[in-house]
């Protein structure tokens, strides 16, 4: 009931192209690939600056790898983080990324939904 009414909403263009399944498989897989590589990123982000560490050489900047976690790259973040037993001591980010985590599950969820992934939406 409710998504009947929520699809008879007078939506602008824009917003009709997520009707069409064919648009949402590859906007999916296109946002999909996104987050595949932003994850994998930051997690040779924080293996790089490990290894940089190990060998006192120019490390990479925290409000670099802060800010690829918050562009999607969290889950990377966190494996990165434990796998290479880096930054976690530092409540910037043994707090802050699992919090980023969080909230890009919250809102790729809602994405998924939007697309018509899930069917509660």
């Amino acid at each position: 009931m409710l998504a009947d009414w929520f699809q008879s909403l007078p939506w602008p263009n824009a917003i009709k192209l997520f009707s069409n399944d064919t648009a949402n498989k590859y906007l999916f897989f296109g946002i999909a690939i996104y987050l595949l590589l932003m994850n994998i990123w930051a997690f040779a982000l924080f293996g790089a600056d490990k290894s940089n560490a190990k060998r006192k050489q120019r490390r990479i900047k925290e409000s670099k790898l802060m800010k690829v976690c918050f562009f999607g790259g969290a889950t990377g973040g966190i494996i990165g983080m434990n796998v290479f037993r880096h930054k976690t001591l530092k409540k910037k980010f043994s707090v802050g990324i699992p919090i980023l985590f969080v909230l890009q599950l919250i809102l790729n969820s809602f994405i998924l939904g939007f697309l018509g992934f899930w069917t509660f939406f």
